[in-house]
C-alpha cells in the first residue's frame, strides 16, 4: 500500500478527526482532560502491548528527542529489535513509530489503526470518553511493536510526564534530559513545578537516570526518586561529559564517572553539532551501561557507533550546501540558546541568516530577541501546517521594535516558508549560513520542501 490509495487516506482520516493537542493550546494539563484511566482501558482492550517488551522512557524538557534516538540507535546496533515512539512528526505519520531505525509502512501503519478502531467499536464513551489523537498514537505504537516483535521500547512523553499517554507503562529505565521553561499553561511557572511533572514518569522502586543542571529540577528529581526509593544516576554527580579538543564543525567528549557501576568513556565522537548533544550522548551511555547491570551486554562499540553516525532530523541538521542551509527545531529560550552556541562555534565568520517561525504558546519575543543578537539577516515567516503559528505580521511587528536594541540587523518578512526559501536560496552568497528554526512546524515544511528524505544521517 502507499500513501496515494483510499484505504490509508481514509485511515489517516479517521485519526486526525480526534481531539489533538498538537493543535490546540486552550486544555489545561489536568486528569479531566488528560485521563489515564482512559488509556489504560484502550490498552487493555488491545490485550495490554505496552507490557510485551521492556521500556526506556524519556521526559524531559528539551532533548528528549535526542536521547531517544540515540539511546534506540545504540540498542539495535547491539543487536537488539528496537521500538522508537517520538513525536511529533515532520512529514509523515509514520516517523512516529520507528523499528530497527525505519519508519513503518503505511500498509503496517493502516493495519494498526483498523485493529484499534474495531475494538473502539464496542467502546463506553459514556464512561471513559473518546480517545485523542495522542492516546491513539501511542496505543498504535504498543500495539505495532509487539506485531513487529521489538524486543526493547523507546517511548519519548508528549508533554509532562506525570498526566501523559506513554505514562501507564511500568519502565525498566526512566530517563528525565535537561529542564527549562516551556509549555508553561500546561506544566506551571516555576522550574520546580515543570520539573515535578516531568519526574512523574518515576514508578516505585524503578531504575531513573536524569540530566538536569537546574538546581531546582535536580532536587524535585531526586526527592521524587527518593520518595519512590528508586535507584538514582546522575548527570554531574555520578557522571559527567567534558569536551575534547575539536575541529569547528565536530565535538568530541569524554564520560568521566564516580562509581555506581558505570565505565568511563573517552574520546566519543559525536555526528550532531552542539555542546547540548554532549549531554544527550551522556544519557544515552548511561542508559546502555545501567543495562549491563541488568546483563544485557551492550557493548562499547555500540553506543560509540551510534553517536558517531546518527544525525537526527531537524536537530541542527544541514540539509543543503553552498550555501549551508540548517534546520533546526528549537522552540524555547534554552534550546535556541544551545543553538546559537552551536552556530557560533561552527560558522564563527559567516554571514548568518536566521529564518523564524513560531507558535503562539511560545515565548517569540523572547526567541526573536536571542536571535536578533547573533543574526546579519532575520527574515520572520509563519509555517501552515498547524493552526497554532503566530502570525508572521505580529513577528515581523516585534522584530521591528526589537531593531531599536539591534540595529545592525536586517528585518525582512515572508508570508510562508516557501517564499522564505525562493528568497534566501536566490542570494549570490554561497558562503554563508541559513538556518531556519523556531518551531517543528517550520522544520516539517522546509525539509518536505527540500525533497530530504526522512532517515536518520549515517556517517
Amino acid at each position: 500500500m502507499d500513501r496515494s490509495q483510499p484505504e490509508y487516506a481514509e485511515a489517516i482520516r479517521y485519526l486526525y478527526d480526534r481531539l489533538n493537542y498538537e493543535k490546540t493550546t486552550d486544555r489545561p494539563y489536568t486528569q479531566q482532560h488528560y485521563r489515564l484511566a482512559r488509556m489504560e482501558a484502550l490498552l487493555e482492550s488491545l490485550g495490554n502491548p505496552q507490557s510485551a517488551a521492556p521500556v526506556i522512557h524519556i521526559s524531559g524538557t528539551k532533548g528528549k528527542g535526542s536521547v531517544a534516538w540515540l539511546t534506540a540507535e545504540s540498542l539495535r546496533r547491539a543487536g537488539r529489535r528496537v521500538g522508537l515512539y517520538t513525536s511529533p512528526h515532520l512529514e509523515q505519520l509514520e516517523e512516529r513509530f520507528v523499528v530497527n531505525g525505519v519508519p513503518v509502512s503505511p500498509t503496517q501503519l493502516v493495519g494498526a489503526i483498523d485493529s484499534i478502531r474495531k475494538k473502539l467499536e464496542s467502546w463506553d464513551e459514556s464512561q471513559l470518553g473518546i480517545p485523542t489523537f495522542f492516546e491513539l498514537t501511542t496505543a498504535i505504537a504498543w500495539f505495532l511493536f509487539r506485531e513487529l516483535g521489538c524486543d526493547v521500547n523507546v517511548m519519548e512523553v508528549g508533554l509532562g510526564g506525570r498526566l501523559d499517554s506513554t505514562n501507564v507503562c511500568r519502565s525498566l529505565i526512566s530517563v528525565i534530559t535537561s529542564i527549562s521553561f516551556d509549555h508553561q499553561a500546561q506544566l506551571g511557572n516555576t522550574i520546580e513545578s515543570i520539573a515535578s511533572e516531568k519526574a512523574g514518569i518515576i514508578k516505585p522502586g524503578s531504575h531513573v537516570i536524569h540530566g538536569a543542571r537546574h538546581p531546582d529540577a535536580r532536587r524535585v528529581i531526586r526527592d521524587q526518586a527518593q520518595s519512590q526509593r528508586s535507584e538514582l544516576w546522575e548527570l554531574g554527580t555520578d557522571f559527567e561529559c567534558h569536551e575534547q579538543p575539536k575541529t569547528a564543525q565536530q565535538f568530541d567528549f569524554q564520560v568521566h564517572v564516580a562509581g555506581n557501576g558505570l565505565n568511563g568513556v573517552p574520546g566519543v565522537r559525536l555526528l550532531m553539532l552542539g555542546r547540548h548533544q554532549m549531554d544527550n550522548g551522556s544519557l544515552a551511555i548511561a542508559v546502555c551501561q545501567k543495562l549491563n547491570t541488568f546483563g544485557w551486554e551492550i557493548p562499547e562499540s555500540a553506543y560509540r557507533q551510534a553517536l558517531e553516525e546518527t544525525q537526527i532530523p531537524s536537530r541542527i541538521e544541514l540539509v543543503s550546501r553552498q550555501p549551508d542551509i540548517i534546520v533546526d527545531a528549537a522552540h524555547n529560550i534554552a534550546s535556541i540558546s544551545s543553538l546559537i552556541e552551536a552556530l557560533q562555534t561552527a560558522y564563527p565568520t559567516q554571514k548568518k541568516t536566521i529564518v523564524f517561525a513560531s507558535s503562539k504558546d511560545k515565548d517569540y519575543i523572547a526567541m526573536l530577541h536571542q536571535l536578533m543578537g547573533f543574526a546579519d539577516q532575520l527574515i520572520v515567516t509563519q509555517y501552515s501546517n498547524n493552526p497554532r503559528f503566530v502570525p508572521v505580521e505580529l513577528l515581523e511587528e516585534e522584530a521591528k521594535k526589537a531593531k531599536v536594541e539591534f540595529p545592525k540587523v536586517d528585518v525582512l518578512s515572508a508570508t510562508d516558508s516557501g517564499i522564505a526559501m525562493e528568497y534566501v536560496r536566490s542570494q549570490p552568497q554561497r558562503d554563508g549560513l541559513i538556518c531556519f528554526t523556531g518551531s517543528f512546524f517550520l522544520a516539517a515544511e522546509v525539509r518536505e520542501a527540500l525533497r530530504n528524505p526522512f532517515q536518520p544521517r549515517r556517517g
